[in-house]
């Protein structure tokens, strides 16, 4: 390599990284979505569902004596399972499903942690429901999938002619697709949002400490004060 192409190459090189710093944020602008369910679904696990467990195995009395059992992991386990779930179901998906997953992940974090003293149940809710969500994307990719793989020649035998089976097969692929489509971008998100907020204010809150939970107050209560 001589001086020439030396001096080309220092001048070329900041243009590569300009090129490989936009690579960089497109790709990771394209997976915003599943990085946001990721971030969310780590958060839960890392915070909330260590609490969870925690007071799951605790056994306390007065005064701070009791027991624990032993240290199991199975909230961060499922947690685990369900954001594998969504990833597999919602990858190659285009938009708005894997931002509907996102907002669904996000959503349930911000209800569980705004809300502790019934982050039992939502905990379980966000996760099923996030979970019955990515069985659906994956019963409708493989639905769509199968019946794109049928001509209309392996109808003929059935409808009658070649052209007949081919608007027969249009048709039911167009209201199939229609009734997925509906599914997916609003019915089963409208039914998760609205629960959502329906479990979120089912109990009033403390009028004392809002953001106290059960356990806390069964403490307080316990204690006396420290008395």
């Amino acid at each position: 390599m001589n001086f020439d192409q030396i001096n080309l190459f220092l001048l070329d090189l900041p243009i590569y990284a300009a090129n490989g710093l936009l690579w960089l944020l497109y790709t990771l602008l394209g997976s915003l979505a599943a990085l946001v369910s990721l971030g969310s679904a780590a958060t839960l696990a890392l915070v909330v569902d260590t609490v969870v467990q925690q007071l799951a195995g605790a056994r306390p009395l007065r005064q701070g004596r009791g027991e624990t059992l032993p240290v199991a992991h199975t909230a961060q386990i499922l947690t685990g399972l369900v954001i594998t779930l969504w990833l597999g179901a919602q990858w190659g998906m285009g938009a708005p499903v894997p931002w509907i997953g996102a907002a669904m992940w996000l959503t349930g974090l911000l209800a569980v942690l705004i809300s502790p003293a019934q982050r039992f149940n939502l905990l379980h809710f966000v996760k099923s429901g996030i979970a019955v969500y990515a069985l659906a994307v994956i019963g409708s990719r493989l639905y769509l999938g199968m019946a794109s793989q049928v001509s209309p020649d392996q109808w003929a035998a059935l409808v009658g002619t070649a052209q007949g089976a081919a608007n027969v097969v249009a048709n039911t692929r167009g209201n199939v697709t229609t009734i997925i489509t509906w599914g997916l971008w609003l019915v089963i998100p409208l039914g998760y949002f609205s629960l959502l907020v329906q479990k979120l204010f089912l109990n009033p809150v403390s009028l004392i400490n809002p953001l106290t939970s059960y356990e806390e107050m069964l403490i307080l209560l316990r204690d006396r004060g420290g008395r």
